[in-house]
């Protein structure tokens, strides 16, 4: 057994533990992801020194490090939340140095971790949409009333006041800035601050603002990194995989023309 496939089994447990505290609590804990990022690094780095292998010392460090900037940056467009950043910093680093081919440190190990991700989240999301669909509900937002908000919740609207008149706008990707002032922001990823909370609560309370708001549907992308981590130790790079299939089976229908 390759001293590779303990991380790896790290990864496959600590994604588990994830899928169950964040279909239960939406929540992935950092008492769960720290340790899975701290592991990664030492491992790899006390392997590499073991081995006088520069790269595979560096391999925990480096998958935590870019998987960290590509989640940061999915954080900043409020399509993943801070647990959803922290795991796939963990997976990169448990990962990067068991997926890295030898000689190969570049390999982009957190692409083919999120394209596997996306690719087994598919048939979920369309099952989603088919259940959401029949019910009659939205698919990417819930309405609720204002005085049940909570800090955190993040807004499918944008509540603005112009000219002393409080009114909604429900572009959420709209550049629009013509309001005088804006008392909710779809796209910041932390949601709503109990500051704001409590200013629409008041505006409701005032008669202002109608007792009603849109709320982004949080659809957990933790069992979506886990699948994708699964798939990566069991079966490797799938949507490469599935990417070389479609090219060589384009190749033989150009090839049967002549």
């Amino acid at each position: 057994m390759g001293l590779d496939l303990i991380p790896a089994g790290v990864a496959l447990v600590g994604s588990a533990i994830a899928v169950y505290t964040d279909m239960r609590w939406r929540i992935i804990p950092n008492k769960l992801n720290y340790p899975m990022i701290a592991f990664g690094v030492a491992f790899y780095l006390i392997l590499g020194i073991s081995k006088m292998d520069l790269m595979v010392a560096a391999a925990g460090a480096l998958g935590a490090g870019t998987c960290f900037v590509i989640g940061y940056v999915l954080w900043l467009t409020g399509g993943w939340a801070g647990g959803d950043v922290k795991l796939f910093t963990a997976l990169g680093a448990l990962l990067y140095g068991y997926a890295m081919p030898a000689g190969n440190p570049f390999y982009p190990m957190p692409l083919t971790l999120l394209f596997n991700s996306v690719i087994a989240s598919i048939p979920v999301l369309i099952i989603y949409f088919a259940i959401c669909s029949a019910r009659g509900k939205k698919f990417l937002y819930d309405e609720v009333k204002i005085t049940d908000l909570k800090e955190g919740m993040i807004p499918a609207e944008t509540i603005y006041e112009k000219d002393g008149k409080v009114d909604r706008w429900h572009l959420i990707l709209s550049l629009r800035k013509d309001w005088d002032k804006a008392y909710t922001n779809p796209r910041r990823a932390a949601g709503l601050t109990r500051y704001q909370v409590g200013v629409l609560k008041k505006l409701v309370r005032a008669r202002r603002l109608e007792d009603r708001i849109r709320i982004k549907k949080g659809l957990p992308f933790g069992p979506a990194l886990a699948a994708g981590a699964f798939i990566m130790v069991l079966f490797g790079d799938v949507y490469w995989a599935l990417m070389l299939g479609l090219f060589g089976y384009i190749n033989v229908l150009e090839s049967c023309k002549y």
